[in-house]
Formats: C-alpha cells, structure tokens, sequence
C-alpha cells in the first residue's frame, strides 16, 4: 500500500455504525493506521447491518461494515474488565487519535471520555461523535437518522410547500457527521505539531446539519420570517420528471432563450409565446409540465443530458447505482477502485471525492474480519504471549 499524507499516525477505531468508521474510514484511506477496535464474539454492530452479500446474514458479509471499514485493522477487546482495560490503555498510550460515538454517559462509564485517556496519553486527540454532542441538555439521547435530520432543522425546507417535510435517505446526517469530525480531527493534529498537546474533538451530528441552514437562519434573524419549503409552481423546472429510460432534472437556469429549450426538447407546441417569459411559464405552469412530459419522454437520459450540454443549457439525470458504476466521466476520474475480500470477493467500491496533489488513493485493503490482526497487534506489538492471548480469549476478554 502506498504511503498517504496521514502515514504514522495510529487512530484507534472505537465506532460502532455509520459516524465514526465513516470519519477513521476517511483518515485510514489518507494513510493513517486504523486500528478497530470491537466487541469480542460481535464486533461492530454494523456488521450485523443489511443488506449482505448474496442475501447471507453472515457478520463477514455486510455491505455497509465492508464499505466502511476498508484500510483498517481490527482487534477484539472488552475495555470494562480489569484485563482488557489494561490491554486497551497499552493501546491508548501508543495512539495518536481514537474516535468514539457512544453517548457522553457511556464514554465516561467505559474510561473513554477525555479527561480519562488524556491521564494516559497528553498528546491524544479524542474525537467523540454524539448526536447532540457532549454538552446541553439534550447529550445523552439516542436518536435514529430520521430524529437527527428533523431537530437540526434541515427537514423543515426539505420538500414541496404543499406536502410535509421530506427526509433524505440512506442515514446521510452520520456520514455529513463523519466528514466532519475527518476534517475537524486532522486540524486537531495539525494544532498538536505546535502545542504538543492533545484535545477533545466535540462533533454534534445535529449541528453539523443545522450548519448547513445558511439561507434560513440568517433570514429568520435578520427578517424574523421562517423561510418554507420550495413553492410549487407546476412549471416541471427544478424537479424531477420522467424521460424515456428514467428521470430528468430540466432548469432554466442561465441565460439561454427560452426557444433554445424548447428547440431542444423538440416538441412543437413549446415554441408558443406564453412560455416564452419567466411570468408566462409560471402562469401557464400546470400546462408546460404536460408538455415537457410529452417531449422529455422521447428522449433518453444521457442523449439529452449530452445535448443540453451541446446547447450551454443546465440539465441533469437521477443516476443508479448501475448509471455511477458505468459512468464515463467517473471512469476517467478514477473513482472507482476494486477490493478483494477474503470471504466475499472482488467489488468496485467507491474511492475518495477529494484529491490531492500526488495522493493516491489507498482504499484497496479490504474491511479486517472480526479480531483478524489480535497476533499482530497483542503479541508482535505489545509483548503478549500467545498463551497470554488463549487465556484472554477463555475469559472474554478478547
């Protein structure tokens, strides 16, 4: 594996779901050993996540824990027991970061909170995702994705103004949280170089949402209005809308003539003076959307998207998983890359989104199996015998 940028750091990968192995998942494929660190007999949580590949319920086989974990190590230990505490503060004093994303209570019940690992480590950067984070009234409540999105206030503006409040899909909030306790924790290190000391990285995956309400608040603020939900205007721009072989994202946006689109489009009756003003479009908006369904659905997708793009007009396509994987320009770009796992095989997974100067992109280890690098880690590092380790098992303790 090719040296990355964060080569030499240890981070300790204490995650369990999306949050946290989606942000070491982001240090490890920059270059920093990750070290995860699970449950014995269970591991993650997310390994018991669907879907699973070939629809077996297998702990190897989970889509999501393999997606998130690729690049890492894992080793198995019980930080409660006297013995593996032991074991895990070894492992702490050695560490450069750990990331967490049990609740306050919970970190500081299992000696995981700051104040804790900093007695046995100063320089150690603890970056703890909670969903409200570790301070307010609010720190130690559970919450599901759904719950997360609609108390950072980012649901309210989701949707049309006539329907209720839509919610994104596929846990979003805890890999917007990830992203950000990555970001935030490597300014931490960056701090360390010249303070030497390390800190407490506090992440509330609410308000890494609510601090993309850049519209909103500041309107709420400034005006005292609450800014709704997209008007409906009818018109069939800025939404969705069906074309032969799928859906379609027209958009007047730009400076082109109205004609230039409806010349596109090729239906005749476009052409019609009403449409041909902004005004007219909205007030004649539920007949335009009849018409733009008409003339989208003779087109294909991609022969429409390279054809307004021909034209210098903003159009777009709803792309699945088979459209991204097949994607030209994703090809070009190198997006993809290909892991080959022990127990599920080989699979195209997606690579980084940010590229750096002479940074290649490492994610070509596959997700560890469960306790998979306890010699390595416990005896070739630390000293432990390996009847040391057949004893620790015995008791549970890894």
């Amino acid at each position: 594996m090719p040296a990355g940028l964060l080569s030499g750091y240890r981070v300790l990968d204490l995650g369990s779901g999306i949050s946290a192995p989606w942000c070491t998942k982001i240090l490890a494929d920059y270059g920093a050993e990750v070290i995860k660190v699970e449950t014995p007999g269970l591991g993650d949580a997310t390994r018991r996540m669907g879907p699973f590949a070939g629809d077996d319920p297998d702990p190897e086989k989970s889509l999501t824990f393999l997606y998130l974990n690729t690049n890492k190590k894992s080793v198995t230990v019980d930080p409660t027991s006297v013995s593996g505490r032991k074991l895990f503060y070894r492992m702490v004093a050695d560490a450069d970061v750990l990331v967490e994303n049990y609740s306050p209570a919970q970190s500081q019940n299992l000696g995981l909170d700051y104040s804790s690992l900093s007695k046995v480590n100063p320089g150690l950067v603890v970056t703890s995702i909670a969903p409200f984070g570790h301070t307010g009234p609010y720190r130690d409540y559970q919450v599901t994705d759904i719950v997360t999105y609609a108390l950072s206030g980012l649901m309210y503006h989701s949707g049309d103004s006539d329907q209720p409040p839509l919610r994104s899909v596929l846990d979003q909030s805890f890999y917007v949280a990830g992203a950000n306790g990555a970001a935030a924790t490597q300014i931490a290190l960056f701090a360390r170089l010249s303070t030497g000391e390390g800190q407490h990285v506090d992440v509330s995956v609410a308000e890494c949402l609510g601090a993309h309400l850049v519209q909103p608040l500041p309107y709420y603020n400034y005006m005292g209005a609450i800014k709704g939900r997209r008007p409906v205007r009818g018109s069939g721009f800025e939404e969705l809308m069906p074309a032969r072989d799928g859906y379609v994202a027209p958009s007047v946006q730009g400076s082109r003539p109205w004609e230039v689109i409806a010349n596109l489009i090729g239906l005749e009756e476009l052409q019609d003076e009403k449409f041909a003003t902004g005004a007219g479009r909205v007030a004649h908006g539920e007949e335009l959307k009849e018409l733009l369904t008409v003339g989208l659905a003779r087109w294909d997708r991609m022969p429409l998207f390279l054809a307004s793009g021909e034209a210098r007009l903003v159009f777009g396509m709803a792309q699945d998983a088979g459209d991204l994987v097949e994607c030209p320009h994703l090809e070009d770009r190198e997006f993809f890359v290909e892991v080959d796992h022990s127990v599920v095989g080989r699979a195209k997974y997606p690579g980084m989104a940010v590229r750096l100067p002479g940074e290649a992109l490492t994610a070509t280890q596959p997700a560890p199996l469960l306790g998979q690098h306890n010699v390595e880690i416990f005896v070739q590092e630390l000293g432990y015998t390996l009847e040391q380790l057949v004893s620790l098992r015995q008791l549970g303790v890894i």
